[in-house]
């Protein structure tokens, strides 16, 4: 005979349905992480499962993709296909762009500080019609996108990392032009010192008259 009272009954009825559901959403998240990861390795990327490595709060599975081709900068920095632990129907796409130091430093001091700002508005005009999020944190720009697995087909997949590694293509491509559109500074002349000691005399006409007529 149970011991349990109907209350008792309940939560323990309950807390097996959530473990059952909780258990039923991770292999579907599992399942749909695996079919992404082989649609992009058909596609010619190279894929890394970093699931048992990543120490990100949150981050249940994640795959590291290499771009085909380097960007413009000759960097392939990687792309990020993350299921998270609070996104129950979706995954995100994320990458992050750094800014090259050589051209933070040139801005700098070059005291270029309104151009610096201008360009991320200019960033931000380019970037917000591919439906590309950005989240600025000088000297990087972190750019994602959530994406809902319900009706996800390959090509919408690959228009979602397309846009993504054109937002990149684009942020590069802005700020070599702000790089190479600002000259450097020039430095100040520097006025001719003058000679110390005995300057020589200016001989007048008069003196000059006498030296020619001996």
């Amino acid at each position: 005979m149970s011991t349990s009272t109907p209350n008792e009954s309940s939560k323990d009825f309950v807390t097996s349905e959530n473990a059952n559901e909780q258990i039923q959403l991770t292999n579907l998240k599992q399942s749909k992480f695996t079919e992404l990861t082989s649609w992009l390795q058909s596609w010619g990327y190279k894929v890394v499962d970093k699931s048992n490595d990543v120490n990100i709060t949150g981050i249940e599975l994640q795959a590291e993709i290499t771009p085909q081709v380097p960007y413009s900068s000759g960097l392939s920095t990687p792309f990020y296909l993350e299921f998270q632990d609070d996104l129950s129907d979706g995954f995100v796409l994320r990458t992050t762009f750094e800014l090259d130091k050589n051209i933070e430093i040139h801005l700098n001091t070059q005291s270029r500080a309104r151009e610096i700002e201008l360009t991320y508005i200019q960033i931000n005009q380019m970037i917000l019609p591919l439906r590309i999020s950005i989240i600025r944190d000088h000297p990087f720009i972190k750019l994602y996108k959530v994406v809902f697995t319900n009706g996800l087909n390959k090509q919408y997949f690959l228009d979602c990392i397309t846009d993504l590694m054109n937002s990149m293509s684009l942020i590069i491509g802005k700020w070599d032009e702000k790089y190479y559109s600002v000259p450097p500074k020039e430095t100040p002349k520097e006025t001719p010192k003058e000679t110390k000691g005995k300057q020589g005399k200016k001989i007048d006409d008069l003196e000059l008259e006498e030296i020619l007529n001996g």
